[in-house]
């Protein structure tokens, strides 16, 4: 993973298993973790029971139905096992009104768990947002006007919850976590969401604040963002950040960012087509492309990850060529 991140031409191209989305496992249970185990990721994995519809989820007529609150007071409604969902109730009806908002018990770091993990594994936690967050407490039409006006109340409310993830920052310096990951989509199948300059005057100051204790921890800072970054990646390119994990599909049209990843040494979390090409595919294209991936990663001396994530619209045959694939090729 550092000789990977660093572009010190690693022995082998790390691979990170995402076993926290449990629509792939629900789907192909035990078989899928044998898999899994016999190909073991570069990331500390540890499976418990098969998960599954908890009761009172599944209607007469067969479907998946769930409706549930989460931490942050915000209620979703999912229709397919393993997705998340839409929001359909939020905590407080305006930007004004959440002032007196609560926000959720600060996350407890297991840090003698983590030290023994050390001993084999990078470990990367926490999932920070600003811009996804707000988008999950208030609809997404009324959180972008009022990004346009920079409404004062939206902005207030921005600097209380860097304030909180802040505290959540320095749990997992002081836990030994060698990278805090962020997590905020910034961009459309097409363009960003918000203008490059909206995004430098309101978020990046932001994300600056958050970051600079990790980066003087001298631990990384890893983001994920899907869609079309355009010039919002040039901005996120220079907060600094150690490893892009973008939508690899759109990130690759795009030239000017893979030259400027070369150029300032950010690696690349490689998560193969989950739109297209793993669920649908056939298991000679997921292993020519995969083939492809390490090719060029390899010819630029490190810079990629493998993620694994499967969700339950992929048949095994192509679970199996994508982890087959990995291990032969990485």
């Amino acid at each position: 993973m550092l000789d990977a991140l660093s572009f010190n031409n690693p022995d082998k191209i790390p691979v990170i298993y995402n076993i926290w989305h449990p629509g792939g496992l629900a789907r192909h249970g035990q078989k899928m973790i044998d898999l899994y185990m016999q190909y073991p990721p570069d990331n500390p994995i540890a499976f418990g029971a098969i998960p599954a519809p908890p009761p009172g989820t599944i209607q007469p007529d067969g479907k998946y139905h769930e409706i549930k609150k989460d931490e942050w007071g915000t209620v979703w409604q999912s229709v397919i096992f393993g997705i998340a969902g839409h929001p359909v109730d939020y905590p407080f009806e305006n930007w004004a009104e959440a002032t007196g908002y609560a926000f959720p018990p600060l996350p407890v770091c297991d840090t003698q768990a983590i030290q023994e993990q050390k001993k084999q594994y990078f470990i990367t936690g926490f999932w920070v947002s600003i811009f996804q967050k707000i988008c999950e407490l208030r609809p997404i039409d009324e959180v972008l006007m009022s990004i346009l006006e920079e409404d004062e109340d939206l902005l207030a409310f921005l600097d209380r919850l860097v304030d909180y993830w802040q505290k959540v920052i320095q749990i997992a310096i002081d836990g030994g976590m060698d990278a805090v990951m962020f997590g905020d989509d910034w961009g459309t199948e097409t363009s960003t969401t918000i203008s490059p300059g909206l995004f430098r005057k309101l978020f990046k100051p932001r994300y600056e604040k958050l970051m600079k204790p990790i980066k003087n921890a001298g631990r990384k800072v890893f983001f994920h963002s899907c869609g079309h970054l355009g010039e919002i990646f040039d901005e996120l390119a220079g907060l600094g950040i150690d490893c892009l994990w973008p939508q690899i599909r759109l990130h690759e049209s795009d030239p000017h960012a893979l030259a400027k990843c070369l150029e300032k040494k950010i690696a690349i979390y490689v998560h193969p087509d989950r739109q297209r090409l793993i669920p649908l595919g056939t298991p000679a294209e997921i292993d020519a492309e995969i083939r492809r991936y390490c090719e060029q990663y390899k010819k630029n001396g490190g810079g990629a990850i493998f993620h694994v994530e499967m969700e339950s619209d992929t048949p095994f045959e192509n679970v199996e060529a994508l982890i087959l694939a990995i291990h032969k090729y990485r």
